[in-house]
């Protein structure tokens, strides 16, 4: 089964604009530190440049993809006051960075789909890309621990299928 990991922003924290650092330069036209909103955030998450973001030279906030882990991170911790309590914006942070791990590892594994591979490699790919999607879409925030683990095993995956990638 594919996945689709496009983002919806209407249902996210602007979770990209808040959690993520950027340096200016060429994608960005000033600092942000981590969990700092960016200047141009508006109450409701909006952005006040988007019509002119890249004229203004925040072409890095259209190149971003968060692959839809925002959505899933701002679900998690709906109804909860994380913008005035420092503790749960951590959290929330902290699960979006989890998540953004899980959907990236889910991407590459649905990726691999189209590869020329034996049917017990794709076996065992179908079978992390479900213990991906079992963290990723459970709407649980403790997931950190399992997440590691599964990354891990992923990645040995990965590692096993670069032989096939040279054929």
């Amino acid at each position: 089964m594919k996945q689709t990991f496009k983002p919806n922003c209407q249902k996210c924290f602007a979770l990209c604009c808040t959690a993520l650092s950027f340096e200016r330069g060429t994608q960005f036209a000033h600092d942000k530190s981590a969990g700092v909103p960016c200047h141009y955030l508006a109450e409701d998450f909006s952005c006040t440049i988007h019509a002119r973001r890249e004229d203004l030279g925040y072409d890095g906030c259209e190149a971003f993809d968060c692959l839809g882990a925002g959505q899933r991170a701002s679900a998690i911790f709906a109804g909860q006051n994380w913008r005035r309590d420092p503790a749960i914006a951590r959290r929330l942070y902290a699960s979006f960075s989890n998540l953004m791990r899980l959907q990236e590892m889910r991407q590459a594994l649905e990726t691999a789909a189209d590869l020329d591979i034996e049917a017990a490699l794709h076996d065992e790919r179908s079978s992390l890309l479900e213990a991906l999607a079992e963290l990723a879409e459970g709407g649980r925030e403790d997931v950190g621990e399992a997440a590691s683990q599964v990354l891990g095993e992923c990645k040995a995956f990965l590692r096993r299928l670069a032989p096939h990638l040279t054929q």
